[in-house]
């Protein structure tokens, strides 16, 4: 209705004219005494023609609205997309610095040990942890374009997580935390390379802050769900929902300086896209919980 009415204004030099010509005609007619059957043809004559024209003007206003609402949501779509791309590139290029600041501790600490007599272990934990964070960056580029780079298909869980244990051994062997873990026996619907990284994720943290203890490593075959257990320094309540966030390192990254927030917030991203479900239970001093909870095949 509204469009209409817009119309019906757009067009009111039409009506104008035509009352006009009207006036003029019909003066014309009284004055000369003509016979006004004639008049009121020709009106009837001029407002069918009228009708005809206007429905024609309809038909080209929709057509010109329609196609300026569609312009309007392309550019409104156009600036979003560009929104969305400059947010993206300020993402990339804050991931990298806080990349740049992480990488360099363990760079040096290994400078600082190399000349020890016990550097062997030691220097090997370090470069372990600057494969991690080298690992993490160019993951991160991959997310980006993850819509090339996923093949989902049926994973040995098991598989995947001697993996990263075997990768981290000479971590649990140097802290002396123990492993609880018994092999699953269990393949879940997910994209391999994927999962790597995120549960890799979620053990290096553990690891990271874990200062004596285990970790424990279980899967409940009723509800598909894996939970990773630490009896590390825990993450504070208030914490919790925000440590999925980019760039959330929290309380523990602060008193650590092992953090910038941006692993747990690649573990929610991936987790996103496999449709994996994640639970946190923690408790400071005692430990923390993560389970991932997996699609019904």
């Amino acid at each position: 209705m509204n469009k209409l009415l817009s119309f019906l204004k757009s067009e009111y030099r039409v009506f104008i004219t035509l009352l006009f010509v009207c006036f003029i005609f019909g003066g014309v007619f009284l004055f000369a005494g003509l016979n006004m059957e004639y008049f009121i043809l020709g009106l009837e004559i001029t407002v069918f023609s009228l009708l005809i024209f206007l429905i024609m003007e309809w038909l080209s206003y929709v057509k010109k609205e329609d196609m300026a609402k569609r312009i309007e949501e392309l550019e409104i779509e156009n600036k979003t997309l560009q929104s969305k791309i400059i947010d993206e590139r300020k993402d990339l290029e804050e991931y990298f610095l806080l990349w740049i600041h992480q990488i360099k501790t363990p760079i040096t600490v290994c400078n600082l040990i190399l000349g020890k007599p016990d550097a062997d272990h030691r220097l090997k934990e370090q470069m372990i942890y600057i494969e991690e964070y080298t690992n993490m960056a160019m993951n991160y580029l991959k997310l980006l374009e993850r819509t090339s780079d996923m093949d989902i298909y049926e994973v040995d869980l098991d598989i995947i997580i001697s993996s990263i244990v075997k990768k981290y051994s000479l971590i649990f062997i140097e802290k002396k935390i123990s492993l609880d873990y018994t092999p699953t026996n269990v393949k879940v619907i997910s994209d391999a390379k994927w999962l790597f990284i995120m549960l890799e994720q979620i053990i290096s943290n553990s690891l990271k802050y874990t200062k004596s203890g285990k970790i424990s490593i279980n899967f409940d075959k009723e509800i598909l769900k894996l939970s990773i257990k630490d009896t590390g320094i825990g993450i504070p309540s208030k914490d919790i929902k925000k440590i999925f966030d980019r760039g959330y390192s929290g309380f523990n990254g602060r008193v650590n300086e092992k953090s910038s927030g941006l692993g747990l917030y690649m573990v929610g991203k991936i987790a996103g896209i496999l449709g994996i479900g994640i639970e946190v239970k923690s408790q400071v001093n005692i430990g923390s919980e993560f389970s991932f909870i997996f699609k019904n095949r």
